[in-house]
């Protein structure tokens, strides 16, 4: 695996990110723009045990994504949050794992009375001003949780507000190296662990090129719809996503060279 540190852009303008980023299909990292908001400033676990402490969510049984999707783990579970913040930040995550609060979407209607509460923390810029729609979700897990090498058909905007995560990114043409899997009709998944990879089972891999995007506090990693990915945390962290929807995805990727590769993927999630 041959590693490229990603490019970093400071407060794009929404002409900017497009030209330069999304026409051309790459990932980069946005400064300048989370860091100002009050959640780089207020969120952290003491703060969202005081908020929800009682509130029950849907955890996963592994924060190891390997694990739920290729190995037994599949279960999911309800916890308070402040038992949930309590669990990653007593156990010695070098030896034990915990559950994963991931993916909890704050746009469903469930949620709406605690996106309410956190909305007035953060704002992404509008650098997609013809978008239809958009889905916000966090994430909060503990050192050394990982997920698998996925990738998602929307374009994402993904911010660090607390601790510390790096980001593996592949090409969609890298596609071929990374032995991808239907997991089910929106998940397409690799079985390697990049950071232990099994090159007898997978030597494809060892000739793989990617790009590494380390994320502080107020750094906003964009990727590229159908852009491979890997997520580490380093340390306890909270993020928060946004998924855009747009409607020129298709017509983008009609003239992507790895299209073909993709359209059965591209069709599933399009319908």
């Amino acid at each position: 695996m041959q590693l490229q540190p990603i490019e970093r852009i400071e407060k794009p303008t929404v002409e900017q990110l497009q030209q330069e980023f999304v026409l051309q299909d790459k990932p980069v990292i946005i400064s300048g723009v989370a860091n100002e908001w009050p959640a780089c400033f207020l969120w952290n676990p003491d703060t969202f045990k005081s908020m929800f402490a009682n509130v029950l969510v849907p955890v996963r049984c592994s924060d190891n994504e390997l694990d739920v999707f290729f190995g037994k783990s599949t279960a999911l579970t309800e916890i308070s949050v402040a038992d949930y913040i309590d669990s990653i930040e007593s156990l010695n995550t070098d030896t034990q794992r915990p559950s994963y609060l991931g993916n909890l979407s704050l746009t469903s209607p469930q949620a709406q009375e605690y996106f309410d509460q956190l909305k007035p923390h953060f704002s992404f810029p509008n650098y997609f001003p013809e978008n239809s729609g958009f889905d916000v979700r966090i994430w909060i897990g503990a050192a050394n949780q990982k997920s698998t090498i996925h990738n998602d058909p929307d374009h994402n905007f993904n911010a660090q507000i607390f601790g510390k995560k790096v980001f593996l990114l592949f090409a969609p043409e890298e596609q071929e190296k990374l032995y991808v899997k239907k997991i089910d009709d929106e998940l397409w998944s690799s079985p390697i662990d990049p950071q232990q990879p099994n090159l007898e089972i997978f030597p494809k891999f060892s000739e793989i090129h990617g790009l590494e995007a380390v994320l502080n506090p107020g750094d906003i990693l964009f990727i590229p719809a159908f852009w491979w990915h890997q997520a580490l945390s380093l340390t306890t962290t909270i993020n928060i996503n946004m998924w855009l929807y747009t409607q020129k995805i298709c017509n983008v990727w009609e003239e992507h060279p790895a299209f073909n590769s993709n359209l059965s993927q591209i069709n599933n999630y399009l319908g």
